[in-house]
């Protein structure tokens, strides 16, 4: 009984390794696959919001005022997709292994890229927060959402999906390994009885 319980154990500690090896292997491609969907979606929804919620302040900047602004914004996204690459890859393994806890790391990662954009805006006059603040306004900033990114790549998609099946699997494993572990210590103290029992 004990040496079934004992290669059960084996078996799903083995499972638990495997799982988390292939779990790193998918976060590593999910980490650049959302860093690149990042990237391009950030990209259209500066232009969106520059030629579509700011036209006027927009062609009221001179051509190599909008350059420089272009300019800036570009490398200014690149640093933050890169930043944003580099802190998913390092991030621990309870973030890794619980989706929740991804999600809420990326959404507060790009809430923080999007106000340094915002900012950057403002730096370049096309974006005036003060304005709409004496206006008693919402000023109308750029946003972004984690879905509206999942939702329009593919590769994203699917590594995440992955990620989501492979964290139920652990998180399965896991509670076996815990039985398993209640059954061997149940067996060991019914053979324990056994040994003392004397008639």
């Amino acid at each position: 009984m004990l040496v079934r319980i004992d290669k059960d154990i084996q078996n799903i500690q083995q499972a638990i390794a495997e799982a988390i090896t292939r779990i790193d292997t998918i976060h590593i491609e999910y980490s650049q696959a959302i860093a690149e969907a990042v990237q391009q979606q950030i990209l259209l929804t500066v232009f969106k919001f520059c030629t579509q919620k700011c036209p006027d302040a927009f062609l009221a900047l001179s051509l190599s005022a909008r350059q420089n602004l272009q300019e800036a914004l570009r490398q200014r996204i690149k640093s933050l997709c890169e930043q944003m690459q580099k802190t998913l890859k390092e991030c621990d393994r309870e973030s890794r292994t619980n989706q929740e806890n991804l999600d809420n790391l990326l959404s507060k990662l790009l809430n923080d890229s999007m106000e340094k954009l915002n900012q950057l805006l403002v730096e370049h006059k096309v974006l005036n927060l003060e304005e709409n603040k004496t206006k008693d306004d919402k000023s109308p900033q750029m946003s972004i959402r984690l879905a509206e990114i999942e939702f329009t790549d593919r590769k994203v998609m699917s590594h995440r999906g992955e990620l989501r099946v492979l964290s139920a699997r652990l998180a399965h494993l896991h509670n076996e390994l815990e039985k398993k572990y209640q059954q061997k210590t149940i067996a060991e103290a019914e053979l324990a009885w056994r040994s003392a029992w004397t008639e």
